[in-house]
This record gives structure tokens, C-alpha cells and sequence, in this order.
């Protein structure tokens, strides 16, 4: 029982950051885009289906960093993992952003046809693509953080943000 319970609190030490990150993130994306185009009103439900897409990100990215192919650049600068990873992370948030506008319109009342007529007639593309935008900018600021964190190791990283630092001018072994 000791292995399963090792195990189970690796890997959720191991989704605790990327789930937090984005459950601030996504939350803060919706409250922009309420506040925006309602003045403000945001409901309850689209902070819980915000929520909820922070916990899968957190544990697609988990999935995700298992992946062969997905530390497609590891000898070569940051960059190139950055953008990779970002891409890939922006290339599934589209396409699962397309099928929730297709499940949409197939769980319409007047059948996937109709549905489908009636979001590409009322599609807000602006507001589609500044949402998409922003997660753009959230992909990148979160996989050049990991990568940098993957290099300099997170006990550095946290020191260097929580401190202590140091002397200044002097070199820590």
C-alpha cells in the first residue's frame, strides 16, 4: 500500500503546479471575458467549468510530459521546447474549443444542422480569438517557466524567488 500511496502523492505533487497555475489563469480569463461583455456579471458556472479545465490541464500536462515526443528539443536552447510545447498545448486547446462549439450545437434543440447554423451565424470571432490569444501567453509564460525550472532545478528556483539569496558578490557553491 506504501508504493501506491508513493506514487499517488508524486504525481499529485507533480500536477499541483501547472493545476494552480491555471486555475488562477483560466479563472482570471473568465472574469475578464464576463466582464467585458457583460458588465461584470459573471456566473457561478462558468467559474466551475473554468475550475474544471484548470484540473484537466493540470493532469493533460502530467500525461503530456510523459510523451516521448513531447521533449522533442532537449539539446538544444529553451526556445525550442518553449515554442514546441506551447504549440502543442495551444493546437489541443483549439481543437477541444471547436469541439465544445460542436457539442453545443449537437445538443441543441433543433438538431445539429440547425445548431451548427445558429453558432456560425452568432459566432463572435473577436472574442474567440482574443480568449485564444491569451492562452497563447499562458502556454508560453507556463512551459518557459518549466523549462527554465527543468535546468536550473526547483530548490534554485524557489530560492531565488522566496530567498534567502545571499551575499552580494558572492558566489554560492
Amino acid at each position: 500500500m506504501s508504493k501506491a500511496r508513493a506514487f499517488v502523492t508524486r504525481e499529485f505533487k507533480h500536477m499541483l503546479p501547472p493545476t494552480v497555475f491555471f486555475l488562477i489563469s483560466f479563472n482570471l480569463l473568465v472574469l475578464t471575458a464576463e466582464m467585458l461583455e457583460a458588465g461584470g456579471s459573471a456566473h457561478a458556472s462558468v467559474h466551475v467549468a473554468a475550475t474544471f479545465a484548470a484540473l484537466v490541464c493540470g493532469k493533460a500536462v502530467l500525461v503530456a510530459d510523459k510523451l516521448p515526443f513531447f521533449n522533442r528539443y532537449p539539446e538544444h536552447p529553451l526556445i525550442w521546447n518553449t515554442l514546441w510545447k506551447t504549440g502543442l498545448y495551444v493546437l489541443v486547446t483549439l481543437v477541444f474549443r471547436i469541439i465544445e462549439k460542436l457539442f453545443s450545437a449537437l445538443t441543441g434543440p433543433d438538431g445539429f444542422a440547425a445548431g451548427l447554423a445558429e453558432h456560425l451565424a452568432h459566432f463572435d470571432w473577436p472574442r474567440f480569438l482574443a480568449i485564444q490569444l491569451w492562452l497563447v501567453v499562458l502556454f508560453l509564460v507556463y512551459t518557459a517557466v518549466g523549462e527554465l525550472t527543468n535546468q536550473i532545478g526547483r530548490e534554485r528556483i524557489l530560492q531565488m524567488f522566496l530567498g534567502p539569496i545571499g551575499e552580494p558578490g558572492k558566489k554560492e557553491a
